[in-house]
C-alpha cells in the first residue's frame, strides 16, 4: 500500500477506534495536512501528501485519488454525500477489511501518527470542520503564505503550492525540533528525563496553534 493510502487509512481508522463519527472530507483533508506537519516527530521523512493554498486552507487533489482507490477497494465507505451550492459534501468511514489489512502494520509510525493526533485534536476539542480550519491557519508557513497571498491579492482559487515541513527555514518545522529537544533533555540538576509521550507533544503543538486563534473564536474547553 502506497504511504499516501496508508495514511488517510491509518487516520480513518484512528478516528473510528476512537469513537468519532463517519469523518466530513474537510475534516479528513486538515487532518492530513496536520499529519503532514507533524510527521517529524516520528521521524517520517518521506513526504506523503503535497498541498496547496485553496479556498478552505491546505488541500491537496492527491486525497481525493487515493480515497477514489481505498473505495474502490472496500476498505472505506462513503456514508453520506450530496452536493450543495455547487459544493460537495460528504462523509467518510473505514471498512472492516480496512481495519484488518492495518492489522498487519499495527506498529508502523503512520498508523501511531494517527492515533496520536486524533486523539489531541479529540482533547483540544476539535470535532468540526470548521473548528480544525480555523486551527490549521495558525500553522507557521501557511499563515505566512497567506499573508502574502492576501497582500498579493491573489484569490483563493489560485492553487499555490505549501513548503515542504522539511524545507530549509520552515517554522513549524524548527517548533518540532525544539519540542524533540526539551523531550531528550534531563530535568535540571537532575539525569531524570521527562520522556513527554509524543501524543503529548502532538497536543502542546496543536495548543500552540489554538491559542493563537483570534478571541472572537474558541477550539474546545481546553484551549481556552
Amino acid at each position: 500500500m502506497k504511504n499516501r493510502s496508508f495514511m488517510l487509512l491509518a487516520l480513518l481508522a484512528a478516528n473510528d477506534r476512537l469513537g468519532e463519527p463517519p469523518v466530513h472530507r474537510t475534516m479528513l483533508v486538515k487532518q492530513a495536512f496536520l499529519a503532514e506537519t507533524i510527521r517529524p516527530l516520528y521521524q517520517l521523512w518521506v513526504r506523503t501528501f503535497g498541498f496547496v493554498r485553496y479556498y478552505y486552507g491546505p488541500y491537496s487533489d492527491e486525497i481525493f485519488q487515493r480515497l477514489d482507490t481505498l473505495i474502490f477497494n472496500g476498505l472505506v465507505r462513503v456514508t453520506m454525500m450530496e452536493r450543495i451550492g455547487g459544493k460537495v459534501e460528504a462523509r467518510y468511514q473505514i471498512t472492516g477489511s480496512g481495519h484488518r489489512a492495518l492489522e498487519h502494520f499495527r506498529e508502523s509510525e503512520f498508523v501511531q501518527l494517527a492515533v496520536d493526533l486524533v486523539w489531541a485534536l479529540q482533547a483540544l476539542g476539535v470535532e468540526q470542520a470548521g473548528t480544525i480550519c480555523r486551527l490549521v491557519y495558525q500553522e507557521a508557513e501557511f499563515a505566512r503564505v497567506f499573508a502574502q497571498h492576501s497582500e498579493q491579492n491573489l484569490p483563493p482559487s489560485a492553487k499555490v503550492p505549501l513548503p515542504a515541513i522539511t524545507e530549509t527555514g520552515n517554522q513549524t518545522f524548527a517548533t518540532l525540533a525544539i519540542l524533540q529537544e526539551l523531550q531528550s533533555r534531563p530535568w535540571e540538576h537532575t539525569d531524570t528525563k521527562p520522556q513527554l509521550p509524543a501524543r503529548e507533544m502532538v497536543r502542546l503543538f496543536l495548543l500552540s496553534l489554538a491559542r493563537q486563534i483570534p478571541t472572537t473564536h474558541s477550539v474546545g474547553r481546553s484551549a481556552r
